[in-house]
């Protein structure tokens, strides 16, 4: 949400697929760069530009989700085009 735009959307869904569990969360924010995207999910990684100067943070968050889904086998993966948002999408293997 802090990465959104005013006014901005969140949009969430959850569903299933091929015996996975997909979770997905768009928004309509400050999107991201390919060079961007490449240290997201890094530990203490902040993407530092104009617009995200005064946005607080510790830069774990991302780094915190992807160890939880390699813990229980699954991916995530982010989708984002700069000045459009960004999707992010996480997968989980349903129990057998």
């Amino acid at each position: 949400v802090k990465y959104n735009r005013e006014n901005g959307r969140v949009d969430f869904s959850l569903g299933e697929k091929h015996a996975r569990t997909i979770i997905t969360v768009s928004d309509t924010g400050i999107g991201m760069n390919e060079e961007e995207k490449a240290i997201l999910f890094k530990e203490f990684a902040r993407v530092k530009t104009d617009k995200t100067k005064n946005i607080s943070g510790s830069g774990l968050g991302l780094s915190i989700l992807r160890k939880v889904v390699d813990l229980y086998k699954g991916s995530v993966k982010v989708n984002s085009t700069p000045g459009e948002g960004s999707t992010f999408t996480v997968e989980l293997p349903l129990e057998q």
